[in-house]
This record gives C-alpha cells, structure tokens and sequence, in this order.
C-alpha cells in the first residue's frame, strides 16, 4: 500500500484526515505533519524524513501539500525520488479520498495523477455552473 503524508500550515492536514475519516472509515498509513511559525526547518526536514520511511512499505508516499510555494511544498519536494516519493500540491479533500481509495492497486505516479484530477474535477464556482444549466 502506498503511504500518504499530508503536510500544511497549521492543522489542515489533520482537518483533512480527520474528514476523510468520517467519510471512509479507518486509514492506515496515513500521517500528517502541522508546520506553524515557530517549527524550525531543520526539525521538519527530520520529521518529514521519519514519517516518509514509516509510511513506505516498499510502494512508495504519495506527499500532498496545501500550497505550491508555500514553507511545506519547499521541504517536501527535497524528497522526491522517482517511484519512492512524489509530491502533490494544493491538496484538498476530494484529493485525499482519491488518494486513500486507489493505494492498493495503483502504482506512486499512476495514484498521484488520479488525486490530481479529482482534486481539479471537484473545483466550481457554483454561480457559474449554475448559471451555465
């Protein structure tokens, strides 16, 4: 099984897993990391470090994170390792439950690629599409 580790500011991974949860049941090998002001870089880098080797059953993570740019996305991607580890950013709910769904029989690019477009699909603005109706 592929891991998942949602790394943001604050505690909107948590949030997220805490969704995901309600809405599938049980996860296993899942984590989240909370950056806020006060987390040294160096300490991140070791804790990103430790949860990707204990996530990683031989398949792979999958590193989703809130914002491209942003202090977790700039950690991350310094472990990205083709078939190992890819980073996913701008992660958002319909993202997390695509990634949990298909860990078992997809491989680490094949998974990320399906979060990414259900991360994408599930984006609207409700005035313009139902407007367009």
């Amino acid at each position: 099984m592929i891991g998942l580790l949602i790394i943001s500011h604050c505690d909107l991974g948590k949030e997220l897993l805490n969704a995901a949860k309600l809405i599938m049941g049980r996860l296993e090998a899942v984590e989240y990391i909370s950056i806020t002001q006060t987390t040294e870089s160096s300490e991140m880098l070791k804790s990103i470090s430790e949860k990707i080797k204990k996530l990683d059953s031989g398949q792979g993570v999958l590193v989703l994170t809130d914002m491209f740019g942003g202090t977790p996305s700039n950690l991350s991607l310094s472990f990205l390792e083709e078939k190992k580890v890819e980073v996913l950013t701008g992660v958002n709910l319909p993202m997390v439950v695509a990634a949990v769904q298909d860990r078992e029989r997809l491989k680490l690019g094949e998974l990320g690629e399906k979060a990414q477009q259900a991360g994408r699909k599930s984006i609207a603005l409700a005035g313009k599409l139902l407007e367009s109706e």
